[in-house]
C-alpha cells in the first residue's frame, strides 16, 4: 500500500506537466471551452423573455360561483376597507370561499364570490345551513380610483357605491 501512494503522486505530477495533456480532452478544465457573448434578442431584434409563454402554468379555478349574493358590506378601517359578502349556495357543504378580483373598469371593481363544493351528493337543507360569509381586506392602493364595488354570484350581483 505504501509504494502505491508515491507512485500515484509521481504519475499525477508528471501528467500535469505535460502540455499535450493540458490541451487534450482528458483534462476536465477543457471540457466546455471558453465562453462567448450571445445576444439576448431573437431574429426580429426583439428582446427574448426569460420566461416564455409556454413555461407559464395557468391555474384554473375549479370553484363555482355562489348561487346568490344576499348581503354586501364595506367597513372602513385605517389602511383601507374590509369587504364582507354573504351568499347562499344551492346545496350544503360549500367551503374554501373567496372573493376573487375579476375586473376593474370605469371605476367599478368587480369580485367573483367563489366557493369550492365537495365531491358527491350534498343535501339541500335549510337556507341557514347553506349560507356562507367571506371577507377580504382592501388596501388604499387597491381602492384608488374605485367608485363602485360589485360582488358577483351565479344568479345575481350586489353593488355598493361611495
Amino acid at each position: 500500500m505504501r509504494p502505491a501512494l508515491p507512485i500515484a503522486l509521481i504519475a499525477v505530477l508528471a501528467v500535469t506537466g505535460c502540455a499535450r495533456i493540458a490541451d487534450s480532452r482528458i483534462n476536465p478544465l477543457n471540457w466546455f471551452g471558453s465562453s462567448t457573448a450571445v445576444a439576448n434578442v431573437d431574429a426580429a431584434g426583439n428582446l427574448r423573455p426569460l420566461v416564455t409563454a409556454e413555461m407559464i402554468q395557468r391555474e384554473v379555478d375549479g370553484r363555482v360561483l355562489v348561487d346568490s349574493v344576499d348581503q354586501l358590506e364595506i367597513s372602513r378601517n385605517a389602511g383601507g376597507a374590509i369587504l364582507r359578502a354573504t351568499g347562499t349556495m344551492a346545496t350544503q357543504g360549500g367551503f374554501n370561499a373567496q372573493l376573487v378580483p375579476v375586473a376593474f373598469e370605469g371605476g367599478t371593481l368587480t369580485f367573483a364570490f367563489r366557493v369550492e363544493m365537495p365531491q358527491g351528493f350534498q343535501p339541500q337543507g335549510s337556507a341557514n345551513t347553506r349560507r356562507i360569509t367571506v371577507a377580504r381586506v382592501l388596501d388604499e392602493g387597491m381602492l384608488a380610483g374605485v367608485r363602485t364595488i360589485r360582488v358577483q354570484g351565479a344568479r345575481n350581483a350586489r353593488t355598493s357605491s361611495r
